[in-house]
């Protein structure tokens, strides 16, 4: 009889769902591997964010309407030191981009090179189309591009502020001059949530609610 307890004999759910996974692959030349890969590394990207201090409040998926349709930014971090517009990445390979350029290079053996829009210049328009609907200064935000791939190589990236998942909590945490109040913290919270249309506010207001039932209970 097996014994599934046994580390050498493998549970053979687990050889079924490693099968599947390898026939996903092959399916799909590899980008199956890749979207495991970069939903993993989104959740180590949520629990870098999460782990900040309280006074960092982190804003998923804010949708702005533009006046060419919408646009879609990853995460915000508004603290009493700044604003950060993080734009995140799931391009593995080797990265090619400075802070300049218009184009990035991806290189993936043996499939070849990839060019891809400038994540910085991408993230450059989000911060405008932030900045003009919250009536902030730009120069009160900071855009940071993190790579959530482990398989991403960024040796030959020249920004000072595009990171793995890894580096985000320093950087942010290297910012030390206090440039909000917190009551300007929760205006500037406000504003992002009127322009927002997944509504920040009345989400933490939801979570606030459930773990204050959760607290009165005892668990």
């Amino acid at each position: 009889m097996r014994d599934y307890f046994n580390p050498n004999h493998p549970n053979p759910y687990d050889e079924f769902l490693e099968s599947q996974m390898q026939r996903r692959n092959a399916e799909t030349q590899g980008e199956y591997q890749a979207k495991l890969s970069g939903d993993q590394g989104e959740l180590e990207l949520s629990s870098v964010m999460r782990s900040l201090p309280d006074c960092y409040n982190v804003v998923d998926d804010v949708l702005l309407q533009t006046k060419k349709g919408s646009t879609q930014l990853d995460h915000i971090i508004v603290s009493p030191f700044g604003i950060f517009v993080v734009e995140t990445k799931n391009h593995k390979g080797m990265i090619f981009g400075d802070c300049f350029g218009q184009v990035w290079t991806q290189v993936l053996p043996p499939k070849g090179r990839f060019k891809f829009y400038s994540p910085v210049k991408q993230n450059a328009g989000h911060i405008q189309h932030l900045s003009q609907q919250v009536q902030i200064p730009a120069s009160y935000m900071t855009g940071v591009i993190v790579f959530t791939n482990p398989g991403a190589n960024l040796d030959n990236v020249n920004c000072p502020f595009c990171f793995r998942v890894g580096d985000l909590y320093r950087y942010i945490l290297s910012f030390q001059n206090r440039i909000f109040t917190d009551t300007q913290v929760e205006k500037v919270l406000s504003r992002i949530d009127k322009v927002d249309t997944n509504g920040y506010l009345n989400r933490r207001k939801h979570v606030n609610y459930v773990k204050g039932l959760k607290e009165k209970r005892g668990y």
